[in-house]
């Protein structure tokens, strides 16, 4: 699937780039994604087919990471406040969001801190309640590989190279020290939580907290999946986000 030439949007540390699929002319209102820690937007290629069919969807890609590459990224606050800015330039002033991982600690920030902005939200393997240290998630992380499927290394790989270690490093650290314990009771827009069972980096038992702890929403398992569903388990991550839109 080729990709439509990316923008920009925003000045300064807040800045985003995007790519807009389907039609921006629907009265659907469109859905933003939002990637996680290493990510780009080809971590969605398995589902922008789908998920743009009767919508149209922007896929960001935040400071630091893929094509907006830079030498430091941005904090989980400072990316909440873009996307929340990005947000205005619809008619309506309003989108789903779904983010994944932390993009999903993003995206949950953006709902709670901006709640007039955000009709729906999706949180798929959402970081934000990860109680953990550093050495800790570097333990995680070769187990979290096992589980990836062999198709999504590559991009993996490559990710993480445009990132380098000092990205990756800083905004580890940023979204460890960032807890939404408060935050979340916030968040006003009905919510979908979507995790697998297989998930090392930010368990299971992170998704349940969220559900109890997050009005109007509900939890969905996609037994086997891992950190990465919508790559390995794409066709129920998106029949459940869809059904979930509409």
């Amino acid at each position: 699937m080729a990709s439509p030439k990316i923008k920009r949007f925003g000045k300064g540390s807040r800045h985003i780039v995007y790519e807009t699929w389907g039609d921006p002319n629907t009265d659907a209102p469109p859905l933003i994604l939002v990637h996680g820690l290493s990510g780009s937007a080809a971590w969605w290629r398995h589902n922008l087919a789908a998920l743009s069919a009767d919508r149209c969807v922007y896929v960001v890609e935040l400071i630091g990471y893929g094509r907006n590459r830079a030498l430091k990224p941005t904090s989980i606050a400072s990316a909440a406040r873009a996307l929340a800015e990005f947000i205005t330039l619809f008619p309506a002033g309003r989108a789903h969001l779904l983010g994944h991982s932390m993009g999903g600690h993003i995206c949950a920030t953006c709902a709670a801190t901006y709640p007039e902005r955000v009709d729906h939200l999706i949180l798929a393997a959402a970081s934000g309640l990860v109680h953990a240290n550093l050495a800790t998630m570097a333990l995680r992380l070769p187990i979290a590989a096992h589980y990836s499927p062999l198709d999504f290394l590559p991009t993996l790989a490559w990710d993480a190279l445009r990132a380098g270690p000092l990205n990756l490093l800083l905004s580890t650290r940023d979204l460890l020290n960032d807890d939404l314990t408060a935050t979340l009771p916030k968040i006003q827009a009905p919510t979908l939580l979507l995790w697998g069972t297989r998930d090392n980096l930010v368990p299971l038992s992170t998704g349940k907290t969220m559900a109890k702890t997050i009005p109007h929403s509900h939890l969905e398992i996609l037994e086997g999946a891992g950190h990465v569903l919508m790559w390995d388990h794409a066709e129920t991550f998106n029949r459940l986000v869809l059904a979930f839109l509409k």
